[in-house]
């Protein structure tokens, strides 16, 4: 049926425990099928047999799996049968569990390739799997023509994307709040008080747009994750306290700030609708589920004005 079977009597030697090598073959097939006879089977140090091992394993991936029982166990010769009751117990209580999915009787050897066929048949018309092609035929010179020409299109779009955003975010938009315009920060800032009992209180800075981005913008010039940029301005808050403490408690150890959800996420939109910031753009890896913030051109060309120093003998000039 042009298919290759990976019977445990076909596994080849290997340094591998056994168990490692099954699991491995189990990874790679497409189809389980599983044959009972009149035995149990060689068992693992746990008691567990390893064609049950095998069909569990196989089940839990989510390999499309048959079950091949005997019609009539009493039919099996009895120096094909467990002699051991406790085998025998488990053998029957594998063939309950076995008969749960999907499964087929059969009577004799003709009669078992018949029904595995038939039932390999079905698992392959009902359940698609990948298969496996030959080495010579997994890369063919048209499929190698193909995904060049793709990787140029998507080269040149993104190419295209780079641009297009450069020239959108060349220039700031003025129409919103920016500069010497001031915003209200809302803020949680606590410490230990002289009997190390946890102090927490709420109050407001208040900072113009400008000084917000020559607080964060030199953090942004490489793309920087989210999380490390609100630290960055946590930080910025608890210095600004610290060094004028009117309206704060005094006497406090251990502090820190902390920037309220609403005014933090303030922030972040009104810097990217004056298109100073943007998303990062560096691949990530897939576990990597922070956003990434970095400067657009506009944002690094205003950056720059701010906290460059001009030059004291152009200024004489």
């Amino acid at each position: 049926m042009d298919c290759m079977p990976a019977g445990m009597e076909l596994f080849p030697a290997g340094n591998d425990d056994q168990w490692t090598l099954i699991k491995g073959v189990i990874e790679q097939s497409d189809y389980y099928l599983v044959v009972l006879g009149g035995r149990y089977g060689s068992v693992t140090e746990e008691g567990v047999s390893y064609t049950e091992k095998e069909y569990e394993y196989a089940v839990e991936l989510g390999i499309p799996v048959m079950g091949f029982v005997p019609a009539d166990m009493d039919e099996i010769p009895v120096g094909k049968t467990d002699k051991n009751d406790a085998s025998a117990q488990k053998l029957d209580e594998f063939r309950v569990k076995v008969q749960k999915r999907m499964t087929k009787e059969w009577k004799n050897a003709e009669d078992l390739g018949s029904k595995v066929t038939r039932g390999l048949m079905h698992l392959i018309k009902n359940h698609p799997r990948p298969g496996w092609v030959r080495g010579d035929q997994a890369m063919t010179s048209e499929t190698k023509v193909q995904i060049a020409e793709l990787e140029s299109k998507i080269a040149k779009l993104e190419k295209q994307e780079i641009e297009t955003g450069k020239s959108a975010a060349s220039e700031i938009d003025r129409s919103f709040a920016h500069g010497d315009e001031e915003v209200e920060v809302t803020l949680v800032r606590k410490g230990y008080d002289i009997d190390y009992e946890m102090i927490e209180e709420h109050g407001v800075l208040k900072y113009t747009w400008d000084e917000i981005m020559e607080a964060l913008g030199p953090s942004m010039i490489e793309e920087v994750d989210e999380p490390s940029l609100r630290k960055t301005f946590n930080r910025h808050m608890l210095s600004e306290i610290q060094a004028d403490p009117e309206g704060w408690r005094s006497g406090m150890t251990g502090e820190s700030a902390v920037i309220s959800d609403k005014s933090w996420g303030s922030i972040i939109v009104q810097l990217r609708a004056l298109r100073l910031i943007a998303t990062g753009t560096k691949k990530r890896t897939v576990s990597d589920k922070a956003v990434y913030w970095k400067l657009t051109p506009a944002g690094d060309d205003y950056l720059v004005a701010l906290r460059a120093v001009a030059s004291s003998a152009r200024a004489h000039d």
